[in-house]
């Protein structure tokens, strides 16, 4: 039984060496480092540069992705979504965007609501990462469909949305779905339309606190122009003239 020891010992010594590294860039990890293609992502806290009345906030940590090369020096390649409240990396995990061999870094991490944000769960992110000449960037484009969210409820309490990319099972049947392909790959589809859905107008994003009165029906054929954190900007051609407008995207089936 000699060799199992020894590869034992030496993936323990792998990883250890692998933890200083990132220690060196703080002493406090946020979640295990991961190796993509020989480049560690490290999750560290990291303080936040806000000050108030000449001293520094006391809010809590931020949390920092850190890509260390083969180099061994460390780089900032993002720093994670921060409203001044505590937050957590929920999962990190490689996964492929297009069957082949090339793995991205998805990251998913959550933040307490702040108090006088309109959600009324936890607020989600998920950052896309990918492998650059040895060093990590962020994946702008991929970031953006995933974007962040927490549930919302009406006046009466009723959900009117939930963020839909909570964890890695959620990621990853985004990421196999028709409407994340046609994202990636920036090519126009059309959907049909599943159940009544209201509209929501805003250029890059939907305007949520000004809801519009139109909606889609089931069976209602609409053109895909964007998509980000579970909302679809979709065309759709009324009786008098085509509209572009949001709706959330569990309300359309895509070929």
């Amino acid at each position: 039984m000699p060799p199992p020891i020894i590869l034992f010992l030496v993936s323990i010594t792998t990883a250890a060496a692998s933890d200083r590294a990132c220690n060196e860039i703080a002493l406090d990890q946020a979640y295990r480092y991961i190796d993509v293609r020989g480049t560690r992502a490290c999750f560290v806290y990291t303080k936040t540069d806000e000050q108030y009345g000449g001293q520094l906030s006391r809010d809590p940590d931020g949390i920092s992705v850190y890509a260390i090369s083969k180099s061994g020096k460390p780089t900032l390649v993002y720093e994670l979504p921060y409203a001044g409240t505590k937050g957590k990396v929920i999962d990190a995990f490689l996964l492929s965007v297009d069957g082949g061999p090339d793995e991205m870094l998805f990251v998913i991490h959550s933040i307490e609501t702040p108090r006088s944000w309109d959600a009324v769960s936890d607020i989600y992110d998920v950052s896309v990462i990918r492998l650059q000449e040895e060093t990590l960037v962020q994946d702008k484009k991929l970031s953006r469909f995933f974007d962040l969210g927490g549930n919302l409820v009406d006046a009466q309490g009723r959900t009117t949305y939930l963020y839909p990319y909570k964890n890695k099972k959620a990621v990853e049947e985004a990421v196999r779905s028709r409407l994340f392909d046609a994202i990636h790959s920036s090519t126009p589809i059309e959907g049909t339309m599943q159940e009544k859905s209201f509209l929501y107008g805003g250029e890059l994003e939907p305007f949520l606190q000004d809801p519009s009165k139109m909606y889609l029906i089931k069976g209602d054929q609409i053109t895909l122009k964007d998509s980000t954190a579970g909302w679809c900007k979709v065309s759709y051609t009324t009786k008098t003239k085509p509209i572009t407008m949001w709706v959330q995207c569990k309300s359309i089936k895509f070929p």
